[in-house]
């Protein structure tokens, strides 16, 4: 099972870099071309500068990583950043507003064993993408440093490290930022020898579960194998643990959230044999009146439309050049049990028995991915894409089978909300953990 230790985190100093909610920021893969220049711009030394983004430098593309193992390197050394003293774990409380609601989760940091997935301490969901690998070890590489946590889900029936939580939560934070998708973070260190080892022990019978990360996860098997064998094998090398903010599956403020697909630069045969793979599975309908654009519907109400119909039954939604939306139902003769678990989720039916049957090795050009449903329908209906198709979102139980099974999912099938944020903590990954 998961072997979890404290570890000697790297904070940032408020002494001298002012307020936290200005130096965080989004996980490297969730950082846009602007979004980036925003936050460089909010503070000198906001994390972004050391987590980048996915634009590497294409006349350098080694730049970008060695300025950040500098800047890393200068802030430890001009105090903006300090590593503790001794190992601890880390509570963070995380709230924040969705769809008019509140809701708040914890997750708390630790250092995780980095091990291959067939000793079965850690189960990924998804296959990555090598280019995105490469890119994170780079980073490993050049700063001995992982900057953001991976998101990890484990199970907590028992209620025992919820129990141990309570005892921290009672005391004050030692910091808190604002987050930059306007949500709230606490941070406590849990220093006390007893709850650390509480907190061990309580893993010796768990695994956990990747939930947002898989790239990082396998970029630092990558970066620990690279070690010297002395090293691999020393059980408190930092250079061995990866830091991950675990939640539980039940965490009531932990929100799973539908990724989309969007489908554009098909050929009038390539379209035409997409519909009709998708018509022999699928009974379509107008979700609105067309005739009536009063009751056209926002993409919002659509995808929630498709979480109710899809309560009990495969159920999608699609936007095409027309611009109204359609849903879509598994016909009632379809016997879709046959083909395997991953056949509950209507990700794996449409690229398994649609898009891939349809397009090939094309699939990758002509598919892609996204969280945000107003992006996708205003990019079909402004002739930029052909089709967007709305989902509902994974659901949570059969998740949790499925990859206990050992069985990974469709790409983007999961967007776990709300996402980490980079900053908060860092972890060396040199020395000692």
């Amino acid at each position: 099972m998961a072997i979890l230790r404290p570890f000697r985190g790297c904070r940032f100093n408020p002494d001298v870099v002012g307020d936290l909610s200005a130096v965080v920021c989004p996980p490297y893969d969730m950082i846009g071309a602007e979004l980036k220049a925003e936050l460089q711009q909010r503070s000198e030394y906001n994390a972004v500068h050391l987590e980048g983004g996915e634009q590497p430098d294409p006349v350098d593309p080694q730049a970008g990583y060695r300025q950040a193992a500098r800047l890393f390197e200068q802030w430890l050394g001009d105090g903006a950043l300090r590593q503790d003293d001794r190992p601890g774990f880390y509570l963070m409380r995380h709230a924040y507003e969705f769809g008019g609601a509140r809701y708040q989760h914890l997750g708390f940091f630790a250092d995780v064993l980095v091990e291959d997935y067939d000793a079965g301490a850690v189960f990924p969901h998804e296959f990555t993408r090598e280019p995105a690998v490469l890119d994170r070890v780079a980073l490993l590489d050049a700063c001995q440093a992982q900057f953001s946590p991976i998101m990890s889900l484990y199970q907590d029936a028992d209620g025992a490290l919820q129990s141990l939580f309570k005892g921290v939560l009672a005391r004050q934070a030692d910091v808190s930022a604002t987050t930059p998708a306007g949500g709230n973070a606490d941070l406590w260190r849990i220093a006390d020898a007893a709850t650390q080892d509480a907190i061990s022990d309580a893993f010796a019978s768990r695994p956990v579960f990747l939930a947002d990360g898989h790239h990082r996860y396998e970029a630092a098997l990558r970066y620990r194998r690279n070690q010297p064998a002395d090293v691999q094998n020393d059980p408190a090398a930092a250079s061995n643990y990866v830091m991950m903010t675990l939640v539980e599956f039940d965490d009531p403020g932990l929100l799973l959230l539908p990724y989309h697909r969007v489908v554009g630069g098909l050929s009038a045969a390539q379209l035409a044999d997409v519909r009709q793979r998708m018509d022999a599975l699928f009974d379509a309908r107008p979700l609105f009146d067309a005739g009536n654009p009063s009751d056209a519907g926002s993409p919002s109400d659509v995808v929630a439309e498709v979480a109710r119909l899809g309560s009990d039954r495969h159920c999608f939604a699609m936007y095409d050049a027309d611009g109204a939306a359609s849903i879509h139902t598994l016909k009632p003769g379809v016997d879709w049990t046959g083909w395997g678990a991953l056949a509950v989720s209507e990700a794996w039916l449409l690229q398994e028995r649609i898009l891939a049957p349809a397009l090939g090795d094309a699939l990758g050009r002509h598919v892609d991915y996204s969280p945000d449903h107003d992006a996708i329908v205003a990019q079909v209906k402004g002739g930029a894409q052909q089709l967007a198709i709305l989902l509902k979102p994974f659901p949570l139980e059969p998740f949790r089978e499925i990859v206990s099974a050992g069985q990974r999912l469709p790409p983007k099938s999961t967007f776990f909300y709300p996402k980490l944020p980079t900053g908060l903590v860092i972890n060396r990954l040199s020395g000692a953990i």
